[in-house]
Protein backbone atom coordinates (compact mmCIF):
# COMPACT_ATOMS: atom_id res chain seq x y z
CA UNK A 1 0.00 0.00 0.00
CA UNK A 2 2.71 2.45 -0.98
CA UNK A 3 1.45 5.99 -1.58
CA UNK A 4 4.02 7.95 -3.56
CA UNK A 5 1.93 11.02 -4.41
CA UNK A 6 1.90 14.32 -2.55
CA UNK A 7 -0.82 15.20 -0.05
CA UNK A 8 -2.72 17.54 -2.38
CA UNK A 9 -2.86 14.89 -5.11
CA UNK A 10 -4.15 12.34 -2.62
CA UNK A 11 -6.82 14.70 -1.31
CA UNK A 12 -8.09 15.53 -4.81
CA UNK A 13 -8.21 11.83 -5.71
CA UNK A 14 -10.30 11.13 -2.61
CA UNK A 15 -12.71 13.97 -3.40
CA UNK A 16 -13.13 12.77 -6.99
CA UNK A 17 -13.68 9.19 -5.80
CA UNK A 18 -16.30 10.32 -3.28
CA UNK A 19 -18.11 12.43 -5.87
CA UNK A 20 -18.07 9.56 -8.37
CA UNK A 21 -19.57 7.28 -5.72
CA UNK A 22 -22.23 9.82 -4.81
CA UNK A 23 -23.10 11.37 -8.18
CA UNK A 24 -21.58 8.91 -10.67
CA UNK A 25 -19.54 11.85 -12.03
CA UNK A 26 -17.19 14.48 -10.65
CA UNK A 27 -17.55 18.04 -11.90
CA UNK A 28 -15.09 20.88 -11.42
CA UNK A 29 -17.62 23.00 -9.52
CA UNK A 30 -18.46 20.10 -7.17
CA UNK A 31 -14.78 19.43 -6.49
CA UNK A 32 -14.25 23.15 -5.82
CA UNK A 33 -17.19 23.20 -3.44
CA UNK A 34 -15.94 20.20 -1.45
CA UNK A 35 -12.37 21.52 -1.30
CA UNK A 36 -13.40 25.11 -0.58
CA UNK A 37 -11.38 26.52 -3.47
CA UNK A 38 -12.13 28.24 -6.77
CA UNK A 39 -12.95 26.41 -10.00
CA UNK A 40 -9.76 27.90 -11.46
CA UNK A 41 -7.70 26.24 -8.72
CA UNK A 42 -9.39 22.90 -9.40
CA UNK A 43 -8.75 23.24 -13.16
CA UNK A 44 -5.04 23.72 -12.52
CA UNK A 45 -5.02 20.73 -10.17
CA UNK A 46 -6.86 18.59 -12.75
CA UNK A 47 -4.26 19.50 -15.38
CA UNK A 48 -1.56 18.28 -12.97
CA UNK A 49 -3.49 15.09 -12.17
CA UNK A 50 -3.99 14.46 -15.89
CA UNK A 51 -0.22 14.84 -16.43
CA UNK A 52 0.28 12.19 -13.75
CA UNK A 53 -2.27 10.03 -15.63
CA UNK A 54 -4.55 9.83 -12.59
CA UNK A 55 -7.57 11.53 -14.21
CA UNK A 56 -9.05 12.24 -17.60
CA UNK A 57 -10.51 15.71 -17.94
CA UNK A 58 -11.61 17.45 -21.09
CA UNK A 59 -12.17 21.19 -20.85
CA UNK A 60 -15.71 21.83 -19.53
CA UNK A 61 -16.23 18.07 -19.09
CA UNK A 62 -16.44 15.69 -16.16
CA UNK A 63 -13.38 14.49 -14.30
CA UNK A 64 -12.90 10.72 -14.41
CA UNK A 65 -10.36 8.67 -12.50
CA UNK A 66 -8.08 6.54 -14.67
CA UNK A 67 -7.20 3.00 -13.62
CA UNK A 68 -4.12 4.43 -11.86
CA UNK A 69 -6.33 7.03 -10.14
CA UNK A 70 -8.78 4.35 -9.01
CA UNK A 71 -5.90 2.23 -7.73
CA UNK A 72 -4.57 5.19 -5.70
CA UNK A 73 -8.07 5.87 -4.35
CA UNK A 74 -8.47 2.20 -3.33
CA UNK A 75 -5.07 2.23 -1.60
CA UNK A 76 -5.94 5.39 0.31
CA UNK A 77 -9.26 3.89 1.36
CA UNK A 78 -7.58 0.66 2.52
CA UNK A 79 -5.05 2.66 4.54
CA UNK A 80 -7.81 4.78 6.07
CA UNK A 81 -9.94 1.77 7.04
CA UNK A 82 -6.99 -0.12 8.53
CA UNK A 83 -5.88 2.84 10.64
CA UNK A 84 -9.42 3.58 11.80
CA UNK A 85 -10.01 -0.08 12.65
CA UNK A 86 -6.74 -0.28 14.58
CA UNK A 87 -7.66 2.83 16.56
CA UNK A 88 -11.17 1.64 17.41
CA UNK A 89 -10.75 -2.14 17.73
CA UNK A 90 -7.31 -2.27 19.32
CA UNK A 91 -6.73 1.09 20.98
CA UNK A 92 -10.37 1.61 21.94
CA UNK A 93 -10.71 5.16 20.61
CA UNK A 94 -14.14 6.60 19.90
CA UNK A 95 -15.21 6.27 16.27
CA UNK A 96 -15.26 10.02 15.59
CA UNK A 97 -11.74 10.54 16.89
CA UNK A 98 -10.44 7.46 15.08
CA UNK A 99 -12.04 8.68 11.84
CA UNK A 100 -10.47 12.13 12.18
CA UNK A 101 -7.03 10.72 12.97
CA UNK A 102 -7.22 8.16 10.15
CA UNK A 103 -7.94 10.98 7.68
CA UNK A 104 -4.63 12.56 8.64
CA UNK A 105 -2.46 9.48 9.08
CA UNK A 106 -3.48 7.69 5.88
CA UNK A 107 -1.48 10.26 3.92
CA UNK A 108 1.73 10.24 5.91
CA UNK A 109 2.16 6.78 7.41
CA UNK A 110 5.05 4.83 5.91
CA UNK A 111 4.39 1.63 3.97
CA UNK A 112 6.28 -0.32 6.65
CA UNK A 113 4.09 1.06 9.46
CA UNK A 114 0.94 0.35 7.40
CA UNK A 115 2.10 -3.19 6.78
CA UNK A 116 2.68 -3.69 10.52
CA UNK A 117 -0.82 -2.43 11.36
CA UNK A 118 -2.42 -4.54 8.63
CA UNK A 119 -0.54 -7.65 9.75
CA UNK A 120 -1.51 -7.07 13.37
CA UNK A 121 -5.17 -6.64 12.43
CA UNK A 122 -5.05 -9.88 10.42
CA UNK A 123 -3.45 -11.61 13.38
CA UNK A 124 -6.17 -10.42 15.74
CA UNK A 125 -8.86 -11.38 13.26
CA UNK A 126 -7.64 -14.72 11.92
CA UNK A 127 -4.79 -16.35 13.83
CA UNK A 128 -5.98 -19.42 15.75
CA UNK A 129 -3.21 -18.84 18.31
CA UNK A 130 -4.27 -15.27 19.10
CA UNK A 131 -6.12 -14.40 22.25
CA UNK A 132 -8.63 -11.70 21.34
CA UNK A 133 -9.22 -11.19 25.05
CA UNK A 134 -5.72 -9.74 25.41
CA UNK A 135 -6.50 -6.96 22.95
CA UNK A 136 -9.49 -6.01 25.05
CA UNK A 137 -7.44 -6.32 28.25
CA UNK A 138 -4.85 -3.91 26.84
CA UNK A 139 -7.48 -1.16 26.72
CA UNK A 140 -8.49 -1.84 30.33
CA UNK A 141 -4.94 -2.01 31.73
CA UNK A 142 -4.24 0.25 34.69
CA UNK A 143 -0.85 1.17 33.25
CA UNK A 144 -2.63 3.15 30.56
CA UNK A 145 -4.84 5.17 32.86
CA UNK A 146 -8.02 3.12 33.16
CA UNK A 147 -9.04 3.82 36.74
CA UNK A 148 -11.53 0.95 36.59
CA UNK A 149 -8.76 -1.54 35.77
CA UNK A 150 -9.52 -5.00 37.04
CA UNK A 151 -5.84 -5.87 37.32
CA UNK A 152 -4.81 -4.44 40.68
CA UNK A 153 -1.10 -4.95 40.02
CA UNK A 154 -1.29 -2.90 36.79
CA UNK A 155 -3.44 -0.23 38.40
CA UNK A 156 -0.99 0.14 41.29
CA UNK A 157 2.00 0.19 38.94
CA UNK A 158 0.28 2.84 36.84
CA UNK A 159 -0.16 5.04 39.90
CA UNK A 160 3.34 4.45 41.28
CA UNK A 161 5.48 5.03 38.19
CA UNK A 162 5.24 7.30 35.23
CA UNK A 163 4.20 5.81 31.94
CA UNK A 164 7.21 6.05 29.57
CA UNK A 165 4.88 6.21 26.57
CA UNK A 166 3.29 9.40 27.94
CA UNK A 167 6.73 11.04 28.27
CA UNK A 168 7.10 10.87 24.48
CA UNK A 169 3.95 12.94 23.92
Amino acid sequence: MDISHDLLTQEYIEVIRDLEKKNRVARIKDIASVRGVTCANVSVAMTNLARKELVVHEQYGHVVLTSAGRRLARNLEKRHLAIRRFMTDVLGLETELAESEACKLEHVMSPLAMQAISRFLLFVERCPKRDRENVVLFRMCGLFGDSAATCIKCAQAGNEEENPAEDEL
